[in-house]
């Protein structure tokens, strides 16, 4: 496709819910963190090696029965949303990088390093408050 030389409609749409086709055999929670696999379908996010984040589950979705793509499931892409934590947080790691360790739970380091977010606030001594925006896919 060459370059523009006159105005061109891109049809934008605001992105804040995207619909993601589900890998076979896997059931997606409301609220959930979740990436995409290699193959592209979404599954719950984990300290998993190839998994690229994409957000928070919207709605509840199984497709724990059906094959890769059978069903799909619609994600937030922006946000600020509160998780479990895992290991010990401080004050001073406010601002930081958190990462994946399990569809609900962050921690500062893990060993596949799936970044989901930024420390905004510890709620309490057992949650975080996160903001996803420069970390979805």
């Amino acid at each position: 496709m060459p370059a523009l030389s006159e105005p061109y409609e891109a049809h934008e749409r605001e992105g804040l819910l995207v619909a993601y086709p589900v890998a076979g055999n896997t059931q997606i929670w409301k609220g959930a963190l979740v990436c995409v696999n290699s193959g592209g379908y979404l599954v719950p996010a984990s300290d998993t090696s190839g998994l690229r984040f994409v957000g928070v589950a919207f709605e509840s979705v199984d497709n724990l029965n059906g094959e890769n793509g059978a069903k799909r499931c619609r994600v937030i892409k922006r946000g600020s949303f509160i998780y479990h934590r895992v290991g010990t947080f401080t004050q001073a790691d406010v601002g930081t990088t958190v990462r994946a360790v399990s569809d609900n739970e962050v921690a500062k380091s893990t060993t596949h390093n799936v970044q989901v977010g930024t420390l905004l606030e510890i709620v309490d001594d057992t949650r975080l408050r996160i903001r996803i925006d420069n970390f979805v896919q």
